[in-house]
Parts: C-alpha cells; structure tokens; sequence
C-alpha cells in the first residue's frame, strides 16, 4: 500500500495552506477526501501521496494500521481564534462550498454538531487534540505538531518528511470570505427542497 502523508487537524487549522505547501514540496495532495467521506472508499488513499482534511480526523487510527510508516501532520492553532474560524465556517462556509448532507452528517460525528455551538466545539477541541497527542506519544518519527499561528518552517518540514530541504514559501490559503445573499438563498433552496426531492424520486423509481 506504500506510505502515506496524512495531515489531520481539524477544519480551520491551516489544512489548506499545508496541502499548497506539500504541492510545492513536490507530493501530490488530495485536501477533502470525498471519496472516503461518502462511502469509505479506501481505494482513492493509493492514488496521492499525501491527503487531509475531512474526513481524516475521523480516520486517524485506521490510516495507522493500513498504511504502517506513514507520516502524520497535525495542524493547530490558538483555540479562541479557532473557535471564531468555526463560527464562520458553519455559517458562511457551509454556503461557500455548498455542504451536503453528508458533510453535515461528518461535522455530526467529528465535532457532535453541525452548527456552531461554542462549548460543544471548545470541549470537541480539547478531546481531539489530547487524543491524537496520546496515540502518537513516543512516535517523533511519525507525528509532527504544527502550530499555524507560529507558522510553517519549511525546514522542519522537510527534515519530518526525510526529503532534501527546498526553498519554497509558505502561503496562507483558504482566507475566510463571506457568502452573499444570493448564494445564502441558493444553497438552503437546494439543501431543504432540491436534494430532498431528488432523494425522493430515487427511492420511488428504486422501488418501482
């Protein structure tokens, strides 16, 4: 199955700026993996060399076990910018990028909720971070920590990943920005009247 780069910080933890980085490092990344969020679709991980975000938190332990020596990256941040990161992302994120039910059903499962609850999410943060930390203790060649409000050192990087050490800049991707009124209408249209429908008709001509 060969090894793998997996970076499992949670949304809103500079996953997007690591996957740039690791284009630029030269791996092929896969940020959001589809694939696996919608029906455990194993077979997309030996297509890239490295793949994060959702739903790889949820995986963490598993990706351990199938693919022995890989890498694990945990991204991180100060847990009240985080927090005010996630009160966008459930609000103006879901709509930017469309979330399906699916995607809430993961946010369900990952940070038991899937709308933005503070103290849910507070104590969601905690929990995750202790127990990646726990699983990983004594594995330094396995598991590295990165807190993005220090930034990425491209050499630190580098040497975790047992690569030559490349002049590359570190960007800061997936700035939040926010949905207009128009797309606000659009996606809840689409999300309590369209996908329901569909999901009907479906079932009806599944039946028949």
């Amino acid at each position: 199955m060969g090894k793998k780069i997996f970076y499992i910080g949670l949304s809103r933890t500079g996953t997007t700026s690591l996957h740039d980085l690791l284009l630029d490092l030269g791996f092929s990344s896969l940020h959001f993996v589809g694939e696996l969020l919608a029906n455990e679709n194993w077979e997309v991980i030996d297509q890239y060399d490295a793949l994060g975000d959702a739903p790889m938190p949820l995986f963490f332990r598993e990706c351990d076990h199938r693919y022995p020596s890989s890498k694990f990256i945990l991204t991180t941040r100060n847990k009240e910018s985080w927090l005010k990161s996630m009160k966008w992302l459930f609000l103006h994120g879901r709509v930017i990028w469309t979330w399906t039910r699916e995607m809430g059903d993961y946010h369900k499962k990952i940070y038991r909720t899937n709308t933005f609850k503070r103290e849910t999410l507070s104590l969601v943060f905690d929990e995750y971070h202790e127990d990646v930390r726990d699983y990983f203790k004594n594995r330094p060649n396995s598991y590295l920590e990165i807190d993005i409000d220090r930034g990425f050192d491209t050499k630190v990087i580098c040497e975790f990943l047992n690569i030559p050490l490349k002049t590359v800049t570190p960007k800061i991707s997936n700035k939040r920005r926010n949905a207009s009124i128009i797309k606000f209408i659009r996606y809840y249209i689409s999300y309590w009247i369209i996908y329901p429908c569909r999901k009907l008709n479906k079932r009806i001509f599944r039946d028949n």
